[in-house]
């Protein structure tokens, strides 16, 4: 019996225990490990300064890539697009008043109306200038028409300068100091501030030849490297590496990638007096080998540039055809033969506008002299068109080639 009461006794007092330890059971730290408090959560993760990383305060925007002068850069000013409107600055405005002949914008402005999406250039040529003269629009016209028409360059075809007048007073006025004078300052008014390529060729009066044949000696004539050192290397340092000369010669060539065209400009005065006097009209043979083996080795549309005309019996040609003009023609024929693009010879030495075909079909053009004319000419490669706009009393003329 007494067993029996010390176990009743014993269970009495486990049973309370169990249910007391229990809450510590269910209490244990298992639910309340910091496993919620352990700051995963509130890590550096998200107070990391990924999002406030200098990614956007990095002057990635802010570099000069907006605030460069694209938009502001003188585009319009400098070698234009076709369709580019053109904005003079207030000095180039002045140039426009002061030096177009009075009818030149009118016929700008009909220009504009209908600018060609092809090609565009700008052509004078004789303009026997002398600085002794008060002729202020020479050289300045042709500049200032630069800038209101997207032209891809502009060309003058020799006789550059007087060079000679007959009498008494040409005798006086063109030696070879003042010839060298002039020279110097119509090169400063083509080339100063052009807007685009400038390309000149030489004449008959450009080396002061015929001075030398009527009133001096074969030493006071200028030289091929006078002309190179005045004229044609600061037509280089202008025109970049698209203008490629046989070393410093008086004859090159200037590409014209975006429109795929080579403009040849060839010497017809290419000689020493020696050479000349009795024909001023040459062409050196080595200048010709580079013609074939040199300037026609292009894929290029090719346009030839010069002074005296290489055909027989072009209307109104006076004196002599130059030396190797047959050569230069066969030259050019073999080219298309080829598979060659040739679209026009171009001349000056005339005087007056001109044209004809030679014997091998191709298309010779003249053009008229003078300082105050000149002819934009705009070609049509799809067509294989040219149209001319006459300026200041000049014709405007139209061809196929």
């Amino acid at each position: 019996m007494k067993k029996i009461l010390c176990a009743l006794l014993i269970l009495a007092l486990l049973v309370p225990t169990v249910g007391c330890s229990t809450p510590a059971e269910t209490t244990a730290p298992e639910t309340t490990v910091p496993e919620t408090t352990v700051p995963e959560t509130t890590a550096p993760e998200t107070t990391v300064p990924e999002t406030t990383v200098p990614e956007t305060t990095v002057p990635e925007t802010t570099e000069p890539e907006t605030t460069e002068p694209e938009t502001t850069e003188p585009e319009t000013t400098a070698a234009p697009l076709y369709n580019a409107p053109v904005v003079l600055s207030p000095e180039m405005q002045k140039i426009m008043k002061q030096y177009l002949p009075n009818s030149w914008p009118s016929t700008i402005n009909q220009i504009m109306a209908d600018v060609p999406t092809d090609f565009m250039f700008a052509v004078q040529t004789d303009t026997h200038y002398t600085f002794l003269s008060n002729d202020a629009k020479t050289g300045n016209a042709l500049k200032a028409l630069s800038h209101y028409l997207p032209l891809s360059f502009y060309m003058h075809l020799g006789d550059y300068i007087r060079g000679y007048y007959s009498g008494e007073q040409g005798k006086q006025q063109n030696t070879p100091e003042n010839t060298m004078t002039s020279l110097l300052e119509l090169t400063d008014r083509y080339m100063t501030d052009a807007n685009c390529p400038v390309l000149i060729t030489y004449g008959n009066h450009d080396a002061n030849q015929l001075w030398c044949k009527y009133y001096g000696s074969a030493d006071q004539q200028l030289t091929s490297a006078d002309i190179y050192e005045h004229v044609t290397s600061r037509m280089v340092e202008h025109n970049g590496e698209d203008m490629v000369t046989n070393g410093e010669s008086n004859y090159y060539y200037v590409d014209f990638p975006f429109d795929g065209v080579r403009v040849i400009m060839l010497n017809t005065t290419d000689g020493n007096y020696e050479d000349s006097f009795d024909e001023l009209q040459f062409v050196s043979y080595e200048q010709l080998q580079w013609f074939r083996n040199v300037a026609l080795d292009t894929d290029y549309s090719v346009i030839i540039g010069a002074h005296v005309p290489l055909v027989d019996n072009f209307p109104n040609m006076s004196g002599n055809v130059p030396s190797a003009a047959y050569e230069i023609r066969a030259a050019v024929n073999e080219f298309k033969q080829n598979g060659g693009d040739f679209i026009a010879y171009m001349y000056g030495h005339t005087h007056k506008q001109s044209d004809m075909l030679d014997e091998y079909g191709n298309l010779h053009i003249s053009f008229r002299e003078g300082g105050h004319h000149a002819e934009v000419v705009m070609i049509n490669f799809e067509g294989r068109h040219i149209t001319t706009v006459g300026l200041n009393g000049a014709q405007s003329r139209e061809f196929d080639y």
